[in-house]
């Protein structure tokens, strides 16, 4: 065993190692994505199954190492970002660079990746960057060879999902320039059938396409290098010959091998004539050069492709073949040199006979015929055999030399020509556009079935009368626009009525394009007619809704803007210019309508505006006032939204703005008005609670003192009569005088309690409390641990009036047993809470007959500066709490 020998058993130990070591260390599925449209390395094929050369490794490395794997494949932009939110483990066929490596860690590079720019064969001049300047350039979302071309002077970029959506805008003829990796752009462009229709410049980037994890995700990273470094060098080229395959425009090539051999061939048959007029004079130098043209000829024979043999005629027997008919039938030539006819065993038997026919028929001019042999491995390839004599100085046949060709790979490739020509043919009478052409004369020679199908004319028909389906309004502004543009053979495109069979007429989008032959001659016309009358409508309808949108506006006052930061180009509408008291369509609008925001409200205009940009809040939302040129004043609120690139970095930003002037004055005018009817109602509360005084004093003092004065008389009468009967009498009088005195003291500690004006709020509430339990039975627990603050009178009458309003709702709606009630001072505020064990208040009861009393309670506490929350839990009681600063 030799040192490579060594080296190459302990590598694989190595990875051995590695792959058992990953296996217990990592999960037992590793989660990949992948571009979705990167052909051949990965793409979806016509039933929606992806497949690819990554999809084929990984799948590899899955039996390598025994690790399941998930493979999601999805547009590149969406990739890169469900990757760095943490979606996935693995990123597959990614370029590093240094933004990159910031949220990743990458692999080796496993292949080199160029991109070059595509651009339509009518365009000439570009080979470079700065050739595209001026250009709009296609390019797919998250390609990092944006930056690069920006750098390089390009300015008008149009950002597309996927390679294949730029392919298909390319054959639409909605882009001509764009810049994709070579292989994928070469694909889809041959898949689309405009391979023709583009070419590429040299390449203009070189990238390494590496397998990328997040960031710091070590293990991960050495699974997945372990695990490809197991896969070996031939496993991988089996991979790559499947989806790269051979050249299918191998023919050019075939023909260069065949014109090397015949020249071969002719130098030899140069050689012989030579050396035969001239052996007689110099064999000697003859023989030196036959020996170094035979040597010459041997070289050339056993470096091409082709199979080269020789016969002589005289004996029979084959003088030479070249190692390539080892190649290419798989046997060995040993057998031939003992009988040349023995390669007709491995003709196919269908086209032995044939074969053998050709052969014997020869009447020395040559044969030319092609037939397939059968390999070992059962394998067949197909073979084009071209021999010719040899003749003398006599004219006599005395050598036959050919040159076996595999053409294998070129009669694939012209089926595959055939068959496409044929799926052209159908997609052009199945697909929904008219297509049709025309002579170099502008006489119409062909339709597809759609255009039938639609005029319901035949063939003939159309052909004898083109312009019969055309709408009479139309046909004389067509005719004479497709005059002008035949007869400078360029490209037309009109919108024209067409007349459908029933009748119906429809717009169509007519698209006219001339064929030119080498010498740049038209040749014939291509066209088409698309269908445009649903756009037509649709574009009718747009207008409509526009129309209705700026009526809205009008009405609502509010108008809608959109601006481009890069550009500073900006879009109005009507509404805003209206806003601004300015004309629609005023230039440099925005500049303007700056300078009239109020000098006061400019600033923080501004700082808003450039804080929103820089922290990329969205939406953000900035009221101000504006001043108009005829001296007007009004307010504004503009609500703006700003959108930012692939690297989040803002480029456009579009809001609305109102004009909320009339607004403002009528909330300003509200609120002066609750203030007028909040003092009002103060000062009706303060001249009831003063009358209550009054009237309290008056019973208290007048009516109570009389009252009393009437009871001593009474009892003094009482006591002088002697009767049992009138005294009877005088003591029935004395308990309802006694009665009457409770009463009119309890009207007046209604009206007025005396303990509040004379105790304070806090015994005035204890008071009461004991008050409440007394008349109903409900128990109250009262508990104060405030300190010792005064309060004005207005606010203890307040606080007190709201306790008795609490207390009267707990009496009436709660059903409870029990009132806490807790008196406590909070960090400079009085706070006092009534709290029940009832059924607890409900939603429904906060804005039905009960709130017209807690409106009147929270009336009463604003009036002091205080506010109130009520809080009910069903089946366990309410609580109203009260708060008001000191």
């Amino acid at each position: 065993m030799d040192c490579a020998d060594t080296m190459a058993m302990l590598r694989g130990f190595l990875i051995a190692m590695v792959l058992v070591s990953s296996a217990y260390a990592e999960p037992k599925t590793i989660r990949v994505v992948m571009d979705s449209d990167y052909a051949p390395f990965s793409f979806r094929s016509d039933d929606g199954k992806l497949q690819g050369i990554l999809v084929d490794q990984w799948r590899l490395w899955e039996k390598k190492t025994g690790v399941r794997v998930e493979i999601r494949a999805m547009n590149w932009h969406e990739a890169l970002l469900r990757m760095r939110a943490g979606e996935f483990d693995v990123i597959e066929s990614i370029f590093a660079t240094p933004e990159r490596r910031k949220y990743f860690d990458f692999t080796a590079p496993y292949t080199t990746v160029g991109a070059s720019i595509f651009f339509h064969h009518d365009i000439s001049g570009i080979t470079d960057l700065p050739s595209l300047k001026g250009f709009p350039v296609g390019v797919k979302t998250g390609d990092q060879h944006i930056d690069g071309l920006r750098e390089g002077g390009v300015t008008t970029i149009i950002l597309f999902d996927n390679f294949n959506d730029i392919v298909k805008a390319a054959k639409q003829r909605r882009i001509n320039v764009f810049v994709a990796d070579e292989p994928a752009a070469l694909y889809l462009l041959h898949k689309n059938g405009i391979d023709r229709r583009f070419r590429h410049s040299p390449l203009i980037f070189h990238d390494e396409l590496r397998r990328a994890v997040r960031k710091g995700d070590a293990k991960t990273l050495r699974l997945v290098s372990g695990g490809f470094a197991a896969i070996g060098p031939d496993e991988l080229k089996r991979i790559d010959d499947k989806w790269f395959g051979q050249t299918i425009n191998a023919y050019r090539r075939y023909l260069g091998y065949a014109a090397y051999a015949v020249a071969a061939a002719l130098l030899l048959i140069l050689a012989l004539s030579v050396w035969n007029r001239a052996l007689s004079r110099k064999i000697l130098q003859r023989t030196a050069a036959l020996r170094e043209s035979e040597e010459r000829f041997r070289q050339i024979a056993e470096n091409i492709r082709e199979v080269f043999w020789l016969i002589d005629i005289d004996s029979g027997k084959l003088l030479y073949v070249s190692p390539a008919y080892e190649a290419v039938w798989a046997r060995s030539s040993e057998s031939l040199y003992d009988d040349h006819r023995s390669f007709v065993d491995a003709i196919h038997p269908e086209d032995r006979q044939r074969v053998i026919a050709a052969l014997e028929s020869d009447d020395g001019q040559g044969v030319d015929i092609e037939y397939r042999v059968v390999r070992p491995d059962g394998s067949i390839r197909w073979i084009w055999d071209r021999g010719f004599p040899i003749r003398d100085d006599a004219s006599r046949i005395y050598r036959f030399a050919g040159i076996a060709e595999d053409i294998t790979e070129r009669k694939a490739a012209a089926d595959a020509v055939k068959a496409a020509e044929d799926r052209i043919a159908l997609i052009i009478d199945s697909i929904s556009t008219m297509v049709w052409r025309l002579g170099p004369d502008g006489g119409l020679d062909f339709v597809n079935q759609r255009w039938m199908d639609y005029t319901g004319a035949s063939l003939e028909e159309a052909i004898k009368e083109p312009t019969a389906t055309v709408h009479p309004d139309d046909l004389p502004r067509a005719l004479e626009k497709w005059s002008i543009d035949m007869t400078a053979g360029c490209p037309s495109e009109d919108e024209l009525r067409l007349r459908r069979a029933d009748g119906e007429y429809r717009w169509f989008l007519v698209r006219t394009v001339p064929l030119r032959d080498e010498r740049g001659n038209v040749v014939q016309w291509y066209g088409s007619n698309t269908d445009i009358e649903d756009r037509r409508r649709a574009e009718e309808t747009l207008r409509q809704r526009e129309n209705q949108l700026a009526e809205a506006q009008r009405i609502a006052h509010v108008g809608s803007w959109d601006y481009d930061l890069g550009t500073r180009d900006g879009i109005w509408s009507d509404e805003c210019y209206r806003i601004f008291g300015a004309e629609p369509g005023e230039a440099d609008f925005y500049d303007k309508a700056t300078a009239m925001i109020h000098p006061d409200d400019r600033a923080v205009v501004l700082s808003n505006y450039e804080r929103a940009l820089a922290e990329k809040t969205s939406p953000y939302e900035v009221e101000y006032r504006i001043l108009r040129r005829d001296g007007s004043e009004r307010i504004l609120r503009s609500i703006a939204y700003a959108v930012s690139d692939e690297h989040g970095v803002p480029f456009r930003v579009f809001g609305t703005m109102q004009d909320v002037t009339e607004l403002r004055r009528a909330e300003y005018e509200l609120k002066a008005t609750s203030e007028q009817l909040r003092a009002l109602s103060a000062r009706v509360q303060s001249a009831r609670e003063e009358e209550g005084i009054r009237i309290a004093r008056e019973i208290h003092d007048e009516v109570g003192g009389t009252l009393t004065g009437l009871r001593w008389d009474l009892e003094a009468v009482r006591k002088a009569i002697s009767g049992d009967e009138l005294r009877g009498k005088l003591t029935s009088m004395l308990e309802l005088t006694d009665t009457l005195i409770k009463m009119v003291r309890r009207i007046a500690s209604d009206l007025r309690p005396v303990v509040l004006d004379v105790l304070g709020l806090e015994e005035a509430i204890e008071w009461q409390s004991r008050q409440f339990q007394e008349r109903t039975g409900i128990a109250v627990h009262y508990e104060s641990v405030r300190t010792s603050v005064e309060l004005n009178p207005e606010q203890s009458t307040a606080i007190f009036r709201i306790f008795q309003e609490a207390l009267t709702n707990v009496l009436r709606h709660a059903r409870a047993t029990r009132v806490d009630v807790t008196v406590v001072e909070d960090t400079g505020v009085f706070v006092l809470m009534i709290g029940d064990n009832g059924r607890g208040i409900t939603g429904s009861e906060r804005v039905g007959e009960l709130s017209i009393g807690l409106l009147g309670m929270r009336e009463r506490a604003h009036l002091i500066g205080g506010e109130i929350d009520v809080n009910g839990v069903e089946g366990e009681g309410t609580t109203v709490t009260l708060r008001v600063p000191l």
